[in-house]
């Protein structure tokens, strides 16, 4: 009897004590997580909030002018046809992203895996290497390449009889998104072929002996058994490249800066442009809300589908 009522003592007060450890716990956690918080609230929700405040004004930067316009500047925006030219060539890069950089990327993790036997750590390699690249570099080295005088690019074409714009690769209006979509898609195809790499090592051995044995090919393979097993780490690297499609600013800055004429003007060269070339950061603070609801709208998309292939789906 006295050993049971001493148990049930015992019992009460580890509830009792459960709270308070839990509570000092709850403390410490916040505690260790203090400098990220102060981190991310300087450096990410405050600029956040105060762009979203100041898309409402015609604020200037040098001046310091401050006049509240309500919708003023979406309604300009709407009308703006730089606006529209930017938003159009950001789907253009982001298309173009996503048929080259994911569907290129999708053949070469398929050689890499299965297609074949020696060489795969120093191709993987090769082909990952424009990734870490400095963007400035890979700007440098792509003007070179379209240089009108010296580029190789017009150096092949007239040695195989073609003609070459005479405005230059990067001076034509019509030619100079396009270029900038080629070197992007050239320095980012290695980070997708990783991505699905990685996703197709995950794929049971048993799976391709069996189709092997079934008299399947190569092709037949990777349309029936490869890409329907990865679909979400597909799903998720096209939302990636669409992601960086409407965040794209380094590139399309050191190549062209938005010109000609604005002929290559995507979100984030006119946020600079609007910003620090003509003294309107109220107006670029808007064209920033746009850009972040984009991109979080993609990014909600992204970890939607990061957790289904986290969780095993298929």
């Amino acid at each position: 009897m006295t050993s049971t009522y001493a148990q049930r003592q015992n019992q009460e007060r580890v509830v009792t004590r459960r709270p308070k450890v839990r509570s000092r716990e709850t403390f410490y956690a916040y505690l260790l997580l203090s400098p990220a918080l102060l981190l991310l609230f300087a450096f990410i929700l405050y600029p956040i909030g105060r762009t979203i405040v100041l898309s409402f004004y015609d604020y200037s930067i040098t001046d310091n002018r401050s006049v509240f316009l309500g919708l003023g500047n979406y309604a300009e925006m709407l009308a703006d046809p730089i606006f529209w030219r930017a938003i159009g060539n950001n789907v253009i890069i982001l298309l173009g992203s996503v048929i080259f950089q994911v569907g290129l990327g999708l053949i070469l993790a398929a050689i890499l895996n299965r297609g074949i036997q020696r060489g795969k750590i120093f191709l993987r390699t090769l082909h990952f290497t424009p990734v870490i690249m400095s963007v400035v570099a890979v700007g440098i080295l792509w003007k070179l390449v379209y240089d009108p005088s010296i580029g190789i690019l017009n150096q092949m074409l007239m040695v195989m009889g073609l003609p070459v714009p005479k405005q230059g690769w990067l001076g034509d209006p019509n030619l100079a998104i396009f270029a900038i979509l080629a070197a992007a898609c050239w320095q980012y195809t290695g980070f997708v072929m990783v991505i699905l790499l990685a996703g197709m090592q995950s794929i049971p051995d048993s799976l391709y002996e069996a189709a092997h044995l079934d008299g399947a090919n190569q092709t037949q393979i990777l349309a029936r058994i490869t890409i329907p097993m990865i679909r979400n780490v597909i799903i998720v690297a096209i939302l990636i490249t669409m992601i960086g499609a409407f965040k794209v600013f380094d590139i399309v800055y050191v190549l062209t800066r938005g010109g000609p004429a604005n002929a290559s003007q995507v979100l984030g060269t006119y946020i600079y442009y609007s910003a620090f070339t003509i003294n309107r950061a109220g107006y670029a603070s808007a064209i920033a809300v746009v850009l972040l609801i984009i991109a979080v709208s993609l990014g909600v998309l992204q970890l939607r589908y990061s957790r289904a292939v986290s969780g095993g789906e298929s």
